[in-house]
């Protein structure tokens, strides 16, 4: 949780976190992203991390990116090329060696503390004496007790029907499935109402026709909040069947190798992802990712 990571963020060594010729795709777009309605600037961000023993270890190096208010944008690359470390500096979880972060004209801390960012990493970490309801409810009493206003916060029965939980209110995480828990943790995030998700391999503990079902759940989520979602994941193809854009990112010290700007048609179903065009897209990342580990 945000109070307890952010009094041993000084302290982590986060050093570890990657057809058809007739078809059209449109060219991919320089490192920069500039695009309308910024919900998210980054510029010059670099981290490095000073180990106990050996070389300090440079994560990301002069990271320069703009992602667009509403959109859903995934990070992907070669593990250890800083796509954990980026997400950490986006949440406040990780303060930057050098360079700026703005999420809608606010820093990541004061939008923090404002709980208007929702996180969602690969286990769910629910509070295992809370029922369903009560854990998707932790993160409004928290910032509640903090003297802090959420007249913004969404109605939790609202939540539990949209994420599909409907009659497992009173149910303890031991009663659910892996899905069902990520199901929980997603509502919690959402419930904020927050200017920013990050979801870090969300769906990487499941099994394959769980994650593909949840997949097309948080694309049905995405639809209705339009929030700004920044995924990271090792799967290519999830990563085009949910995003507007996809960030490639080279190997450490990690930076923007190149962003492709996903031209398929939403909303996507399970026809698309049959698709040869969602092929092609798959193949040409799935290329360029082993150029960058070279």
């Amino acid at each position: 949780f945000a109070s307890r990571r952010r009094h041993t963020r000084f302290k982590c060594d986060w050093s570890s976190d990657v057809c058809s010729s007739d078809l059209q795709v449109t060219p991919a777009t320089s490192p920069t992203l500039a695009a309308p309605m910024t919900g998210i600037s980054i510029r010059q961000v670099s981290q490095t991390f000073q180990l106990h023993q050996g070389d300090p270890v440079q994560a990301l190096k002069s990271v320069d990116l703009d992602i667009a208010r509403g959109s859903f944008v995934s990070i992907v690359g070669p593990s250890g090329c800083g796509k954990s470390t980026l997400m950490k500096i986006l949440g406040d979880l990780l303060v930057p060696t050098s360079g700026q972060v703005s999420i809608e004209g606010m820093s990541p801390g004061d939008l923090r503390r404002a709980g208007r960012i929702g996180l969602v990493f690969q286990q769910a970490n629910l509070m295992p004496w809370l029922n369903v309801e009560q854990n998707i409810r932790l993160m409004r009493d928290l910032v509640q007790d903090r003297g802090i206003e959420v007249s913004h916060a969404l109605h939790v029965p609202e939540l539990i029907e949209v994420v599909g939980l409907g009659g497992f209110e009173k149910k303890y995480p031991h009663q659910l499935s892996g899905g069902m828990q990520q199901r929980v943790a997603l509502a919690r995030a959402l419930l904020l109402d927050p200017a920013l998700l990050l979801m870090d391999e969300p769906f990487a503990a499941l099994d394959e026709i769980t994650r593909d079902r949840m997949g097309f759940e948080l694309m049905r989520i995405w639809q209705r909040y339009q929030k700004t979602v920044v995924f990271i994941t090792h799967s290519l193809a999830e990563a085009v069947f949910l995003s507007d854009r996809v960030i490639l990112m080279s190997a450490r010290p990690g930076q923007i190798h190149r962003i492709h700007d996903i031209d398929l048609p939403r909303p996507r179903d399970e026809d698309m992802r049959l698709s040869d065009a969602f092929s092609h897209w798959v193949g040409t990342l799935n290329r360029e990712l082993y150029q960058v580990m070279r």
